[in-house]
């Protein structure tokens, strides 16, 4: 098992990933600036970027009060390889990750920074506003936008973080930070994975993933978004799930689950965390299974339904009404 780390006093570098977004980058920089606790460093990398983002980062070097260090792409990575660039150039005992567009609160380092402090804790991630492209209110956070209920962040903080995130993906990727170890540990990211989920479940694994109840930024959201927080109606989240290509899912499903369980195999995780993902997958490769014809889905359907394996691994009720429903 990977050591945690207990830090007296962590020093956090901001990995940020960037790519055409001049428009919303000084407002994110500024916010930098005004942290109670300033970072050590500031790591950008840009993702050949075809606007001003590349100038706005020399200008903001110039006068920065701590050091910036700023890599250009000569070719699109993508953003999982741009972020896994700039958290491999940070150095720093701890790391937090940057979106381009949004505006951290004043006290984010200072949160994380205290929280990191535990030699238990491996990675913390906050709530997070989410705002328009003008930062207005849109009434919600992206907990509730989650649907992370006020029941799992009590599993996590006793501890169960891992049983949570084999349901659902509940943390984003702009309020997380972690101790160096779980980069070195955790990185490369397997094709299929956004960054933020694989290091998240990554420190979940080994008991390490803390929520920090508030919201620690401003999540702006505009045309430009590549996953964003906006909500989806139950209407909307039906007709996608209609047109889905079921047996590409699960195929899709089934290997991502699987490289985590091949990587977490050799890295001496509790056996409670092997056994929850064996489980899982158990359960993936059952609903795979399922015959074409939906009514000879019943029994199978019946079979995890009544074992519980829905309750604990599927993300909510559309889950069972794809298994019904769509071809």
């Amino acid at each position: 098992m990977m050591p945690s780390s207990d830090i007296d006093s962590p020093t956090i570098s901001v990995a940020l990933a960037t790519c055409d977004g001049a428009r919303y980058l000084p407002a994110l920089l500024d916010s930098l600036l005004a942290q109670r606790r300033p970072p050590i460093e500031l790591v950008a990398c840009d993702d050949a970027s075809n606007d001003g983002t590349a100038a706005v980062l020399q200008s903001f070097a110039a006068g920065a009060p701590f050091p910036v260090r700023i890599e250009r792409n000569p070719a699109r990575l993508g953003v999982v390889a741009n972020f896994s660039r700039a958290m491999t150039l940070c150095s720093g005992n701890c790391i937090a990750l940057a979106d381009q567009d949004d505006v951290w609160h004043a006290d984010k380092l200072a949160r994380f920074s205290a929280a990191l402090s535990a030699p238990t804790v491996l990675a913390v991630f906050s709530d997070a506003n989410v705002v328009d492209e003008r930062l207005r209110g849109l009434g919600y956070g992206m907990w509730q936008r989650g649907r992370f209920t006020r029941d799992e962040q009590e599993r996590m903080r006793r501890g169960r973080a891992f049983e949570v995130l084999l349901k659902h993906q509940v943390v984003t990727g702009a309020t997380l930070a972690m101790k160096v170890g779980l980069r070195d540990t955790a990185l490369p990211v397997p094709p299929g994975w956004p960054h933020d989920a694989w290091l998240a479940i990554h420190a979940a694994a080994r008991d390490g993933l803390l929520p920090i109840d508030a919201p620690l930024i401003e999540y702006r959201q505009h045309a430009g978004n590549v996953v964003g927080g906006k909500k989806k109606s139950l209407l909307g989240e039906a007709r996608a799930a209609l047109v889905l290509d079921r047996a590409a899912w699960y195929r899709q499903e089934c290997a991502r689950w699987q490289a985590l369980a091949e990587r977490l195999a050799s890295s001496g995780v509790a056996e409670s965390s092997r056994r929850a993902l064996d489980e899982k997958l158990s359960h993936l490769t059952a609903r795979a299974g399922l015959p074409a014809s939906r009514w000879r889905r019943l029994p199978g359907i019946w079979r995890e339904l009544s074992a519980g394996r829905y309750a604990r691994h599927a993300r909510n009720w559309g889950s069972l009404a794809i298994d019904l429903l769509v071809r």
